[in-house]
């Protein structure tokens, strides 16, 4: 593609207490292939000295740098860079992550000669340590062409609902998927599983099989704090998204998927002690699946042991 020609891409960069690892995220946007590409960089009242890095390391370079003095969340500061976004093409990107020379000038390729109705393009990642250590791929049967599970793509709302498989760190989407959505759902504590569900209504999705990122495991990534004690909010976020998720759901199909999700998302929140968010969960399956009183005794009793209010 002529560098003249091709669309401009905006990647927005967030950062929240991610000192160690911003210099080698921030060398790998700019040792992209593609040229056009915009840089927003937003550090969310870090504690550790991050956006002095930034601020270091951006030193005479035509980026973009909003420092929140009060921590305001992935979805809200993210929202903050998309309103003065200029590209065509957005990347969510995480400043403790790394992309790969050629990530974007492959993306937009794919999405340049896909039909309008194709919003996300996705990849395979790599899964690194905190120290940079390669652990394993996010798709392991990427190398095992003759034992490939397909990796879902067109029409992908039944498949995001029903579990998690795309790394969100892979994502390119058009600038008006976003536009369509409004942005995240700044009211969310997270906002890949509620972007999944709502842009997968609307937009198609397309598998490059390909690895051209890595996603760094860390103690205080987002997606670890699901594992950690004291995460109420995380899965309150999940309930409203399986809330919205059952107005969306247009087919039997949909539906029986979505109850499979919510199933699972109750024995989580039991397993962590989040009672009031499984009285809810309960609360919805008891309208919508035929096995409810199946299993819904059992979590009552166990929702009536002290630990568990």
């Amino acid at each position: 593609m002529d560098a003249e020609r091709e669309p401009l891409v905006t990647i927005i960069g967030l950062s929240y207490n991610h000192a160690p690892y911003i210099k080698a995220a921030l060398i790998s946007l700019f040792n992209q292939s593609y040229s056009n590409i915009e840089i927003i960089l937003v550090d969310d009242a870090s504690t550790d000295g991050s956006a002095a890095i930034i601020q270091e390391l951006i030193q005479g370079k035509n980026i973009v740098f909003i420092q929140n003095h009060i921590n305001q969340g992935n979805c809200i500061s993210f929202n903050s860079a998309l309103k003065i976004a200029k590209g065509k093409y957005i990347v969510d990107f995480a400043l403790d992550d790394i992309l790969y020379p050629d990530r974007i000038k492959k993306q937009v390729n794919v999405l340049e000669a896909a039909a309008d109705n194709v919003g996300v393009v996705f990849t395979n990642v790599d899964i690194m340590d905190k120290k940079g250590n390669l652990l394993q791929t996010h798709y392991p049967a990427y190398y095992h062409p003759l034992h490939r599970t397909a990796i879902p793509e067109g029409e992908v709302f039944e498949a995001v609902l029903s579990r998690y498989y795309i790394n969100p760190v892979s994502m390119l989407a058009r600038r008006t998927v976003f536009d369509k959505l409004n942005g995240y759902d700044e009211q969310l504590a997270y906002e890949d599983f509620d972007f999944w569900i709502r842009s997968s209504r609307l937009f198609n999705y397309v598998y490059l099989p390909e690895i051209l990122s890595a996603k760094r495991l860390t103690p205080d990534s987002l997606s670890g704090l699901f594992y950690k004690k004291n995460q109420e909010r995380m899965f309150a976020s999940t309930l409203v998204v399986c809330k919205k998720a059952w107005w969306l759901c247009s087919t039997e199909s949909e539906k029986k998927a979505l109850v499979v999700r919510c199933r699972y998302e109750t024995r989580q929140a039991l397993n962590y002690g989040y009672g009031k968010i499984v009285k809810e969960y309960l609360t919805v399956l008891k309208e919508v699946d035929p096995y409810y009183y199946l299993y819904a005794p059992v979590a009552w009793v166990l929702l009536s042991v002290k630990k568990y209010i």
